[in-house]
């Protein structure tokens, strides 16, 4: 339902015109530093109205910390916080109630929870609530650094642009390009791209890449809580969201064992392979190379060109027009959702091995 993670759960709640938006995480042991000034360096990361292709909504999406801290520290209650939304207008939904937009949850919403559904904004089902997974995420972050992981996100292909360089080791570095691309020349060529699309009335969709670093051999549990299927649970709990690959992914079908097989060697003490086909994870378990997948964010579903669709009232063809603020490149705002999920669950597997 609303909650995700094993050893350490996180719980979501609110909507997007709601007056709050909150999580909290539950299963921290006391004496963990709560780092206020680094979760909201990354809330501010995915924060709206930061540049010219991110939706105009002006939020401060500012964390307000109301339990399970005490002097700057978890104190073994769960950690709660919550987020005030203040820039929304009701009256841009007044004619999408009965004609669900299409690529939206408009009308799975209609279906499972009738004339009661949220669907102002998105409801439940609208991007503004990632802020507490990214909150949740960055505080992970922070408890991960005593085990030296790193964690970098990035957009690898939009709009027929891609990268095929292996990323810095730094997780700040991608923050430094204004599309999130970390090549200065294909930056600058998908922005162009981004504003055409925003010319147009259209949106784009994305491909985008994280690779986990210094992660622990022997990490991950057998069958149904595999490495793979923690993450891809937390994964798909991002809208927008709609495919994931592990190491070479797809690709792996077309190979020969002889090509996929990540060779062993020793060096330092150090089981290491000379390729990384499987993204470090082998039976579900972290083998000691970097975790590495891709997603698939598709195109943000809120464009400006007119859409058919079908009125719930009438049952009669209908259009859509939808009007409002919307980001055009949701991938830019998703870099750091995925970076800090991939954090959580991370935190979440180690606490399933052993304790902190």
């Amino acid at each position: 339902m609303f909650s995700l993670g094993n050893e350490i759960k996180l719980t979501v709640f609110g909507s997007s015109h709601g007056p709050y938006i909150g999580g909290t995480v539950d299963g921290l042991p006391a004496g963990l530093a709560i780092d206020q000034e680094f979760i909201q360096k990354w809330l501010d990361r995915r924060k709206p109205g930061q540049s010219l292709i991110t939706t105009p909504r002006n939020e401060d999406d500012k964390i307000e910390i109301i339990g399970g801290s005490r002097k700057g520290f978890t104190d073994g209650s769960p950690l709660a916080f919550i987020f005030k939304n203040k820039d929304y207008i009701d009256k841009h939904y007044d004619d999408l109630r009965d004609n669900p937009r299409p690529g939206h949850a408009d009308l799975t919403m209609f279906y499972k929870y009738g004339e009661y559904r949220n669907y102002e904004g998105g409801g439940f089902f609208s991007g503004r609530m990632t802020m507490p997974l990214v909150a949740a995420g960055a505080f992970a972050m922070g408890v991960l650094k005593r085990y030296n992981i790193k964690i970098v996100t990035y957009i690898k292909s939009a709009g027929g642009i891609s990268i095929d360089n292996e990323p810095q080791e730094d997780e700040d570095y991608v923050y430094g390009f204004s599309t999130r691309m970390p090549d200065r020349e294909k930056d600058s060529l998908l922005y162009n791209k981004i504003l055409e699309s925003i010319k147009n009335g259209d949106s784009m969709g994305s491909v985008i890449s994280t690779h986990i670093y210094n992660v622990p051999p022997g990490i991950g549990e057998p069958f149904f809580n595999s490495v793979e299927s923690e993450i891809s649970r937390a994964m798909f709990s991002i809208p927008g969201l709609k495919a994931i690959e592990f190491g070479s992914g797809f690709k792996l079908g077309n190979m020969y064992g002889s090509e996929a097989n990540d060779e062993f060697y020793a060096e330092n003490g150090k089981i290491l392979s000379r390729t990384n086909n499987s993204g470090g994870i082998l039976g579900g378990i972290t083998n000691g190379m970097p975790v590495v997948f891709n997603i698939a964010m598709k195109p943000t579903s809120s464009i400006r060109i007119s859409q058919k669709t079908v009125n719930l009232k009438s049952m009669e063809p209908s259009e859509v027009q939808v009007k409002g603020r919307h980001d055009p490149f949701i991938s830019f705002r998703a870099v750091p959702v995925i970076q800090a999920m991939a954090a959580f669950v991370m935190l979440d597997l180690i606490m399933c091995r052993k304790s902190l």
